[in-house]
């Protein structure tokens, strides 16, 4: 009687923190690898233990920036998207990072073995600037190429969006996130090119706007510090890591494995961004938006949250 009582009253306590979480919102371009630590911290509790519910929302790449700056979407994890933001001027940071190098490979219909072969193709990617587009163009370059005449860009929203463009002939080739490459092999598309081992430019973390972090620290400080267990748990929990990556991402067999790796060689645990990634990054956007002056990272990165996390340890 005595342990009935006891577990009613701590399914009360429990009830009564669901109710006082504080509702945040988490945009995403689609489920993919990239936004894996994400739903392990909202599988595992570290959101609720915060006192957030963290709701995630699918959300094409190139309004996810408008959407945080109307206070419409609280975090973003499309960093492509919300570094050139920052870039330009827009009232948008980045405040954590979680991988170093692009999950994402690149695919193409029967007959495109090559890079040189998508020489006057069309290439789907997320939206102009994202990490799949400027992924691609650095590729390309590095085989001699050029983006701006060679090959012609396309933006078609999320990995999903674009392999179904790829399969409605709409497009030749895309980069697409890893957690769907046993879909596009049995759909008979080649694997080209594995982006991460390619360039050095940064995936996933979360992006928040300048008013949020001026009117409300402290939620961001609570998300990161959530997320964070979830990043740090991705590579510390591999059996539980792996069901929910069969789960969520609905891969099954030998690519779970295989994705899993993948992801482990990019994972940035201390939920920063690689030197030699952000260089990369910087460079990339001034050549990009044509821009002759050097770029401080403090345009594009505030990194006194985690920090301040990592202080406390």
């Amino acid at each position: 009687m005595k342990a009935a009582t006891f577990f009613t009253v701590l399914l009360f306590f429990l009830m009564i923190a669901a109710a006082r979480a504080e509702v945040v919102t988490l945009g995403i371009s689609t489920v993919g690898l990239y936004e894996v630590p994400t739903e392990i911290a909202k599988r595992k509790g570290f959101y609720q233990e915060e006192g957030l519910e963290v709701r995630k929302i699918a959300i094409r790449t190139g309004i996810q920036v408008a959407a945080l700056i109307a206070g419409e979407l609280d975090y973003s994890t499309v960093s492509g998207i919300v570094s050139s933001a920052s870039i330009q001027g827009l009232p948008v940071k980045t405040v954590m990072g979680w991988l170093d190098r692009p999950l994402h490979m690149l695919i193409a219909r029967s007959g495109i073995k090559t890079l040189a072969d998508l020489k006057g193709r069309r290439i789907a990617v997320s939206g102009f600037n994202s990490v799949p587009h400027l992924a691609v163009r650095e590729a390309l370059v590095q085989a001699g190429m050029n983006p701006d005449k060679d090959v012609t860009f396309v933006a078609l929203g999320g990995s999903s969006e674009r392999v179904t463009a790829l399969a409605a002939g709409s497009a030749d080739a895309s980069p697409v996130d890893l957690a769907y490459i046993q879909k596009t092999e049995q759909m008979g598309f080649v694997d080209v090119l594995y982006l991460g081992d390619a360039v050095n430019i940064r995936l996933g973390g979360l992006g928040v706007s300048q008013e949020k972090i001026q009117k409300n620290p402290e939620q961001i400080t609570r998300m990161i510090r959530a997320t964070l267990k979830g990043v740090r748990f991705l590579r510390a929990n591999k059996p539980e890591t792996l069901a929910v990556m069969r789960d969520y991402l609905k891969i099954s067999g030998d690519y779970v494995e295989k994705i899993y790796q993948y992801a482990l060689r990019a994972l940035n645990e201390d939920g920063l961004v690689a030197k030699k990634t952000i260089d990369t990054e910087i460079r990339l956007a001034r050549e990009q938006f044509k821009i002759k002056e050097d770029i401080p990272e403090s345009k594009i990165f505030d990194w006194r949250f985690i920090k301040e996390i990592q202080a406390k340890k």
